[in-house]
């Protein structure tokens, strides 16, 4: 049976976000929802496919982004809303309420969530588009309501919202999405935390189910995932599993290699895909030397890449050269700058960090798919400062000292916002 689901989308959120990192997935985003619904319906699940029985959008017909950098041409949000509400979403309009030109979409969403909550439809999973981490309070009350959670969103999460969620659909799954890449979910998908796996009826032996689940939650991973956690799950899911000592592979860490996923990586304490994620944040698994207190805090509060200090101007210089000889395409220009470095200069980055440092410059304002392409010090400025920006926005004080630090560890001299 399908899940009931309530799908909310922070349009102003999503779409900013999204034209700040890739132009054309924004409009395929705004332009084409029903494409993308359809999908959406089908991926990222925790058991059957969804039915939307409630799909709203908020958004500020006096919104707009700029075309291009001179700034004459503007893209209003207004221009969305036939093909929004062809698509069946419920359109609901929220203008600015101050001269910042901040709407009230948020409180929006929450007051229609806590109202769906007591609806006498009981909706088994909202699907909140939006990377506000204001909504934290709100996804732990949907929690408490024992209804499941999935984010939607291309733009950096903090952890303690993402730790309230089920499924995240992150820059990369949502471009997917919006490429029809996504496969289908099939109707015997199973729901990591339910007790029975494949319909009645289907049989599946041990073995195949604990391939299956980890699978799936390896290639539905936002983030490096814990091997002790996963064990745990693994063992309620394929009780068998660890009675049988891992099927013979004595410890499931090898049980897991031995299922070859893609792109692989384990350490004592997580796996992760070296492709989609960066490298995990446990002290014990962070494989860089004489790092900075402040650098380290961040590590832990931002998921600042966990790079070498000597490969940051690597790093940017390599995405400097993608900008200067190619059309930039985020998914490209993180796969071609990972290995531009590890092929020329022998430092190996993981594709997950290079996109962390691609959004910064892009949000920071040194886009790489400007006419003139950014150099490689306006690209580590642009995302320093935005790494500062997402820091007070998190509330972590940072001082001068600090912030003189945090420019040392990534090969710049101090500079200012504007500078």
């Amino acid at each position: 049976m399908p899940t009931k689901t309530a799908l909310l989308i922070d349009f102003d959120n999503v779409f900013i976000s999204l034209w700040d990192l890739d132009r054309d997935a924004a409009l395929r985003f705004a332009s084409d929802p029903s494409d993308w619904l359809q999908v959406l319906a089908n991926t990222h699940l925790n058991g059957e496919p969804r039915r939307w029985l409630v799909a709203r959008c908020y958004l500020n017909p006096a919104g707009f982004v700029y075309a291009a950098a001179d700034r004459k041409e503007r893209v209003y949000f207004s221009r969305f809303r036939p093909g929004l509400v062809r698509a069946g979403f419920e359109v609901i309009d929220c203008p600015a309420v101050t001269r910042q030109g901040k709407n009230a979409a948020d409180i929006r969403i929450v007051l229609d969530v806590l109202d769906l909550l007591a609806h006498h439809t009981r909706f088994d999973e909202f699907v909140i588009a939006s990377g506000d981490a204001d909504f934290t309070p709100l996804l732990q009350r949907i929690r408490a309501e024992d209804r499941r959670i999935a984010i939607m969103s291309p733009s950096y999460l903090a952890s303690a919202y993402t730790a309230l969620a089920d499924r995240i659909v992150d820059f990369d799954a949502l471009v997917s999405i919006l490429n029809g890449e996504a496969e289908e979910t099939t109707p015997d998908a199973f729901d990591s935390g339910s007790k029975q796996i494949a319909p009645v009826g289907q049989e599946q032996d041990e073995e195949t189910r604990f391939a299956d689940f980890i699978r799936r939650r390896y290639d539905e991973a936002s983030g490096p995932l814990s091997l002790a956690a996963l064990a745990v799950e693994a063992a309620r899911i394929c009780p068998s599993a660890k009675r049988s000592n891992w099927f013979g592979r004595k410890t499931f860490s090898a049980a897991v290699v031995g299922l070859k996923l893609q792109h692989l990586r384990t350490s004592n304490h997580h796996l992760w895909d070296d492709e989609r994620h960066q490298p995990p944040v446990a002290a014990s698994d962070v494989q860089v030397a004489n790092v900075p207190e402040t650098v380290a805090l961040f590590m832990r509060a931002l998921d600042f890449p966990r790079i070498e200090q000597k490969d940051w101007p690597i790093l940017f210089r390599s995405l400097s050269s993608y900008a200067t000889d190619n059309t930039f395409n985020f998914t490209e220009a993180t796969r071609w700058t990972r290995d531009e470095m590890a092929e020329r200069h022998g430092a190996k980055v993981a594709r997950g960090s290079v996109a962390y440092v691609v959004r910064g410059c892009q949000f920071g304002g040194a886009r790489l798919d400007a006419e003139i392409a950014p150099s490689a010090d306006q690209i580590g400025n642009a995302f320093y400062n935005a790494l500062l920006d997402r820091a007070a926005s998190l509330g972590i004080q940072v001082s001068p000292e600090s912030e003189v630090s945090i420019a040392d560890w990534l090969g710049l001299e101090p500079l200012n916002e504007g500078s």
